[in-house]
């Protein structure tokens, strides 16, 4: 007869209890797996995904994406701590995100869904099983956040957040909390009613002055730093608009024309193989499109965090950021909230059986 195996279930105001909306938190955990990827001291497959057509149906039908990753850290314990880097993980997880673009006017709910797993390292049995949709959006914003500590221009103070969402609000939160050289920050969004929305929720949380930009050409001619956090279909980015130094931050798809980051200097991501294999952000395809050559891609933010590659080294460069989205990132924020949860006492012990039933 089997032990029986029980897991942590974590509610998304569990995840809040326990510490999940502390963005100064979520840059450190996001920091964390960028610095392990940099050392390579992971385990990241490419994503599996179901869409219903061809890359572009991912923003108007919807898909499903898994996100397995392994993250260690045991061999830089030390280095970690030093860094305030919250120490290692040392174990696996999952998260499983549909998403549905017509969810919120159709049904009133986020487009996107996430569930977290992660497993004890040595059983590889489930420790925790909870949401992943605020740890997803979170670590997206921190992600961002991350790139504009290594890769703005120091003096870097106006921010522009292209998209009023919440992936758009964690922007904003990330960006603010990894830079404190801004001062204010733009958002626009083609519907006015979500601008004047998004600045009323925000104003209060962040430590700049916040304003909404009257169109796309405001705000990106005078943003140091630049988030396109879109449900875009088709580009709408000129890139005659940005301004010398410029960071910008891709992080839907279809903001940027892939002939523009011809225009760049230097173009980063997060995991370029992840890029490649997705086949849909805009600098996979001005590659694959014949827009610039692979060779133009400068190479992953991790080894940027780790001082392997280097990052900005002239204020005037313009310097493009595309992240896929790592599961490591996921991993890294979801094992931060649920290593607090544990210690506070939140959440519930569930069974995943009592007694083995095969």
């Amino acid at each position: 007869m089997y032990n029986k195996v029980e897991f942590l279930y974590l509610s998304q105001d569990d995840c809040v209890k326990a510490g999940g909306l502390d963005m100064s938190g979520t840059v450190k955990a996001t920091e964390r797996s960028f610095f392990l990827h940099g050392k390579g001291d992971f385990i990241l497959p490419p994503k599996p995904v179901i869409r219903w057509g061809g890359e572009d149906s991912e923003e108007t039908i919807g898909r499903i994406m898994s996100m397995p990753a392994w993250l260690g850290g045991l061999e830089y314990k030390e280095e970690l701590e030093a860094r305030g880097l919250l120490g290692p993980v040392n174990t696996s997880g999952l998260k499983f995100i549909p998403s549905k673009p017509h969810n919120p006017e159709k049904y009133n709910l986020p487009r996107a869904n996430a569930v977290e797993i992660i497993l004890d390292p040595e059983t590889l049995m489930p420790q925790a099983i909870m949401d992943g949709t605020l740890v997803s959006a979170m670590r997206t914003g921190a992600a961002s956040g991350v790139a504009a500590k290594y890769l703005a221009k120091s003096d870097a103070k106006v921010l522009g957040v292209v998209g009023s969402s919440v992936i758009g609000q964690t922007q904003l939160l990330g960006v603010t909390a990894a830079l404190p050289s801004i001062e204010r920050a733009k958002v626009f969004s083609p519907n006015p009613d979500h601008v004047k929305a998004f600045v009323e929720k925000m104003k209060d949380k962040v430590d700049v002055e916040l304003a909404g930009a009257a169109d796309y050409r405001e705000l990106i001619s005078e943003a140091d730093v630049i988030c396109t956090a879109t449900m875009a279909k088709s580009s709408y980015v000129n890139p005659e608009w940005w301004k010398e130094g410029v960071l910008h931050i891709e992080t839907s798809f279809w903001d940027t024309p892939p002939e523009a980051l011809d225009f760049m200097d230097k173009i980063y991501a997060d995991d370029w193989k992840q890029v490649k294999h997705h086949g849909a952000d805009v600098s996979w395809r001005a590659v694959r499109d014949g827009f610039i050559t692979e060779e133009r891609i400068t190479g992953d933010l991790g080894k940027v965090v780790i001082g392997e590659l280097a990052g900005r080294t002239s204020d005037k460069e313009k310097i493009f950021f595309n992240p896929i989205g790592m599961g490591l990132h996921d991993l890294s924020e979801a094992f931060r909230v649920f290593e607090s949860a544990k210690a506070q006492g939140i959440g519930r012990v569930l069974p995943l059986w009592e007694n083995y039933a095969l």
